[in-house]
């Protein structure tokens, strides 16, 4: 079973969602050209990620320019995941929001570990997963700082997630992330990571591209450098069976008989983190 994965390193036009929506299409249009299942935008590639003094009430019109990205999806029949920050009843979300190869809406997921000062004052964090079927593919999602948590990707790989998609707006002098975290995430877990970076600069922020396609021995099968680009690579399922034919990550820590236990994961060990919920819908 196989998936053809496509990764934009690139950035929106700054304060012009107008502007920005043509470039998601031109670039849906250029994956789905290449025969792309499922596309994966950056961090904040809706909205711009760095917005100084942003504040509930400045983003009225990303609803509406969401739709027209579930358009996009469905004039292309590609499924994508979209990075935009959001506004929520309970405040202002760094978002990624998937959207199905015939544009339903799959789900939103929040950003679960807050980068630094303005994101902890500007955002409130998520704590909620997001999982969906492309495929025949398990995909979970997470957001730039979140793969830095060893704990946040092996919840996904212990729910049966067979490939993790980053939105990303990874920025000098962090690329170290990129070149050396993001391969030991997909290795440590024999699972597939798709790390989507922005590129270019924003306010004084320089982004280090460096996008990545991790299969699940923590090989690179595919990697940009720092300039805009779309990332391919076919991630062939049958390569997670075979990473973990000898020695198996998530099952060999614990099982059943090491320790004594009131609750058991489906595969036989203690779980080391909180269940959390999976709110998403499946498609095929």
């Amino acid at each position: 079973m196989a998936l053809r994965l496509a990764l934009w390193q690139g950035a929106g036009v700054p304060d012009d969602l107008d502007e920005t929506i043509a470039e998601t299409a031109r670039v849906a249009a250029l994956a789905a050209d290449r025969g792309a299942d499922l596309l994966v935008f950056p961090e904040g590639f809706l909205t711009g990620y760095y917005i100084p003094d942003l504040a509930p009430g400045d983003l009225p019109n990303v609803d509406a320019a969401l739709e027209k990205v579930a358009r996009i999806a469905a004039t292309e029949g590609v499924t994508l995941v979209m990075g935009s920050h959001i506004e929520t009843p309970e405040g202002l979300r760094n978002a990624a929001v998937a959207f199905s190869a015939d544009g339903a809406e799959i789900g939103r997921y929040h950003k679960r570990a807050l980068f630094g000062s303005w994101e902890k004052t500007t955002f409130r964090a998520g704590n909620k997963a997001l999982r969906f079927k492309c495929r025949g593919f398990h995909v979970g999602v997470a957001i730039c700082y979140d793969v830095e948590f060893p704990e946040l990707i092996r919840a996904e790989a212990e729910a049966d997630v067979d490939l993790v998609v980053v939105p990303t707006a990874l920025m000098a002098p962090h690329d170290r992330i990129a070149r050396q975290v993001v391969p030991v995430r997909a290795m440590e877990n024999q699972i597939f990571l798709g790390y989507a970076n922005r590129s270019g600069q924003e306010h004084n922020l320089d982004f280090v591209g460096l996008s990545s396609i991790c299969g699940p021995f923590g090989e690179a099968l595919a990697m940009a450098d720092g300039e805009p680009q779309l990332v391919l690579a076919d991630l062939d399922r049958n390569a997670i069976p075979e990473a973990r034919a000898e020695a198996c990550y998530i099952k060999d820590l614990l099982t059943s008989s090491d320790i004594p236990h009131t609750e058991t994961a489906p595969h036989g060990r203690v779980p080391f983190y909180p269940a959390i919920p999976d709110f998403g819908v499946g498609i095929t």
